[in-house]
């Protein structure tokens, strides 16, 4: 099943200084916890729409959520959800050139079905297949597995592992062992390998020093949080540095929620109303609490601030009108950002007018090269 020849993820090694991902539209309500009616419908239908208006776009890739569960409030936020590497397969079988990346929780997959799966989907794509590795992080979704979370850093130690156990598959002629700390095989034989036997694109979005470290060894790209602005562009340079210290070359991604429209005004207004007064405002603080924030031990207006950013799961709002938006994706690309994910309150509609309007704007400030 080789192929003499093969390129494969073209998309997402291209000339674009700002690369684009549209993200989790595999989840219902997709990355906004809001409750307004026009909230993204997570469909399959929908699904492959956005995915072939996106491909025609030149956009970059498709990323996904891996999702076991909702976060309850009025919508259930994120509760219906597709799962990560069918959907890709399905999306890469209805697209031409866009990449489509599969997210996988390690620990709840083992490493030789996912190895089996991903190669296959990638197949499928000929060579457009990537995979976004996640060590874990949702207790209540690993007790639905009857797992048991390990501790922070050591849920690092079992990525490792089980990314080097994938990659031996895709990799290794002959039949192997693996005898690490945490998983132990004998044996192991995996055909097919990826498309062309050349490895798929790679990303992780640990923020934690340790998280960063693993990424920044095993990715072709690194997603983080844009939350300081002045601190951004050095933690930037430095995690290109602690992959450039082991041989590696990454990119660096952060997360967007877009809301443009024809008038700054008009922009804000929507964004008042989908984010601010109709927020799923139960979602959003089981959000906080998952992630470690206590809401009644820290300044009032930074945890509004913080609910603000989480109806958004945490994205970094580009808000304003197509000028406004274009320029500021210019200044995360002045911040060292590589590219971000984008996503939005409802996908298709909003998509169609940013790119009307925002691709040929980012076109003609040298972020974008046409489709």
């Amino acid at each position: 099943m080789a192929r003499e020849t093969a390129t494969r993820n073209l998309s997402m090694f291209n000339n674009n200084k700002m690369k684009l991902g549209i993200f989790a539209t595999n989840c219902s309500s997709g990355i906004t916890a809001t409750t307004v009616p026009e909230r993204w419908e997570a469909s399959w239908e929908n699904n492959v729409k956005i995915a072939r208006m996106a491909d025609d776009a030149g956009i970059e890739c498709m990323i996904p959520v891996a999702r076991w569960r909702g976060y309850g409030g009025e919508t259930d936020f994120e509760g219906e959800s597709f799962e990560t590497i069918t959907w890709a397969t399905g999306l890469l079988a209805a697209t031409r050139k866009i990449t489509v990346f599969g997210t996988v929780h390690a620990p709840l997959v083992h490493p030789l079905f996912a190895a089996k799966q991903l190669a296959t989907a990638d197949h499928v794509g000929q060579g457009r297949m990537g995979l976004n590795i996640v060590c874990g992080w949702n207790f209540d979704e690993f007790d639905m597995f009857g797992e048991a979370p390990l501790d922070h850093d050591e849920r690092y130690v079992y990525g490792q592992e089980w990314w080097d156990v994938v990659r031996k598959v895709w990799t290794e002629p002959d039949a192997f062992d693996y005898h690490g700390k945490h998983i132990q095989l004998e044996n192991v034989v995996g055909a097919p390998k990826p498309y062309g036997g050349e490895l798929p694109a790679v990303m992780n979005a640990g923020g934690s020093d340790v998280g960063r470290a693993f990424g920044a060894s095993n990715c072709d790209f690194l997603f983080t949080s844009l939350r300081d602005e002045e601190k951004t562009p050095e933690e930037i340079v430095a995690n290109k540095k602690m992959a450039a210290d082991v041989g590696k070359d990454i990119q660096v991604f952060t997360n967007s929620l877009i809301v443009c429209r024809p008038t700054r005004k008009e922009a804000e207004e929507y964004y008042d109303y989908a984010c601010r007064q109709n927020r799923d405002a139960e979602a959003v603080e089981r959000l906080l609490s998952i992630r470690g924030i206590e809401v009644d031990k820290i300044p009032a207006g930074y945890v509004e601030m913080m609910r603000d950013r989480f109806v958004g799961h945490g994205l970094y709002p580009l808000v304003g009108d197509p000028d406004d938006v274009a320029g500021q994706f210019q200044h995360l690309l002045d911040l060292g950002f590589d590219g971000t994910r984008i996503s939005w309150v409802d996908f298709i509609p909003e998509f169609e007018f940013f790119a009307a309007e925002v691709l040929p704007r980012m076109e003609r400030l040298g972020l974008r090269e046409p489709a």
